[in-house]
């Protein structure tokens, strides 16, 4: 099935248009939502549908197939490469929808604060750091711990989390929850209005659509897919635009929040991946529902989404793929080596490998990192890391205090 807008151009006159999207609207298999939007520059309301394809289905069933190999892959590896492929993705993550809202950040500074608040130390508790309040928001995701948000002072609160660095204060909301005047856009050095708007009573209003928002993905009696539900609300949320600044990065993680409830966090942290790589692509499904040539239909909104996730989890499954052969490679070689007769430098070299494949930093392990893993005293570990180093199976990394990665002629030898 072609998509309407596809089709608009070719189907005459106007009103032979409006009559072809009521008979789409009408098939058996169409299913009709609450949600309204009014295409930019004309003065016409439409309700939002979708008509149900194999193309969808098939889209959805490779989500799913693509989330139990991620999960399953994950679940393989070694604590300390999870942890560091879970810190390396958050900061992709945050990093990845940076890009989009243009808010400057560095991987390297993301992983560094990540890796404080992961160790949990004091120092954190009370410190200033960039990105503290979301990087715990990822914390909380991964972990299933937060709840959708059913009004808007859920809505509010997941905001004020995730977009407590990168927002000037000259944009934050001036209502109670949103924002009340308008909000713009622009393209080409041209102000394009975006978002709805109704004068002085612009926050109610808002507050009415997000209402309509949070009951559309409440309501059982819609027979629509979750995912179907998760893209369709992702769009009017957009298209509501409620804040000033920040609406791409707080609607990406409600979304998020709603794939976590289904899949795993490595398919629920896709979504931003996804909308990095295929940046235009996920620009221009926003662009081409908000014309008048879709009148409402989500058809292709909705599959652009889930490609959109798709391609983020296939840069996952790639990313983890690679690096759980080229640790499987080393960890086989330590295995086997006869030179590592003792039991605790086989442990240190398989930490120092995990390391090395899984941590983006390159900061390397000293005794703090293995105070965790051994029951021996700071000086005890030190020696022990002397030793590997001094016979050219680890590289000193930095010194005060001291730090050590596994040696790139022991990994390619």
């Amino acid at each position: 099935m072609k998509y309407f807008h596809k089709e608009y151009f070719n189907l005459g006159d106007f009103e032979s248009r409006q009559k072809k999207a009521k008979e789409r609207m009408n098939y058996d298999s169409t299913i009709v939502t609450d949600l309204e939007i009014k295409p930019i520059n004309q003065p016409e309301i439409y309700r939002m549908f979708y008509v149900p394809t194999n193309e969808t289905i098939e889209l959805i069933a490779n989500i799913s197939r693509l989330d139990v190999i991620l999960a399953k892959m994950y679940e393989q590896l070694p604590e300390v490469a999870q942890n560091n492929f879970f810190i390396n993705m958050l900061a992709s993550e945050l990093h990845s929808s940076n890009e989009l809202e243009g808010v400057k950040s560095s991987k390297e500074e993301i992983v560094r604060t990540t890796r404080l608040i992961f160790m949990e130390e004091s120092s954190t508790r009370k410190s200033n750091l960039r990105f503290k309040n979301v990087i715990k928001s990822y914390f909380e995701l991964r972990e299933g711990h937060l709840k959708p948000p059913l009004d808007s002072k859920d809505c509010r609160k997941i905001y004020d989390e995730i977009t407590s660095d990168g927002i000037d204060k000259s944009d934050y909301p001036d209502g109670k929850y949103y924002r009340k005047g308008p909000t713009y856009l622009y393209k080409n050095n041209k102000a394009i209005h975006r978002g709805i708007f109704k004068g002085e009573e612009t926050e109610e209003y808002i507050i009415d659509r997000m209402n309509d928002l949070f009951k559309f993905m409440e309501a059982r009696t819609l027979n629509l897919h979750q995912l179907i539900k998760i893209a369709v609300s992702h769009y009017y949320f957009g298209y509501i635009h409620p804040f000033y600044d920040g609406n791409g990065r707080t609607g990406r993680f409600i979304s998020s929040i709603f794939l976590k409830e289904n899949y795993s966090w490595l398919t629920a942290m896709s979504l931003s991946q996804g909308s990095m790589l295929e940046r235009g692509r996920y620009l221009k499904m926003f662009d081409v529902t908000n014309q008048i040539a879709s009148q409402g239909e989500m058809n292709y909104f909705v599959d652009e989404f889930l490609s959109v996730i798709i391609t983020g989890q296939e840069e996952v499954l790639g990313n983890l793929v690679q690096k759980s052969d080229l640790l499987n490679s080393i960890m086989k070689k330590i295995e086997l080596d006869e030179t590592l007769s003792n039991i605790d430098d086989k442990v240190i070299m398989n930490i120092m490998a995990q390391e090395y494949h899984f941590r983006s930093t390159g900061n390397g392990i000293g005794v703090e990192e293995l105070g965790g893993v051994f029951d021996y005293t700071p000086e005890t570990l030190r020696n022990k890391l002397k030793n590997l180093y001094e016979r050219g199976l680890l590289e000193k990394v930095k010194g005060r205090p001291v730090t050590y990665k596994i040696s790139k002629n022991y990994l390619e030898e």
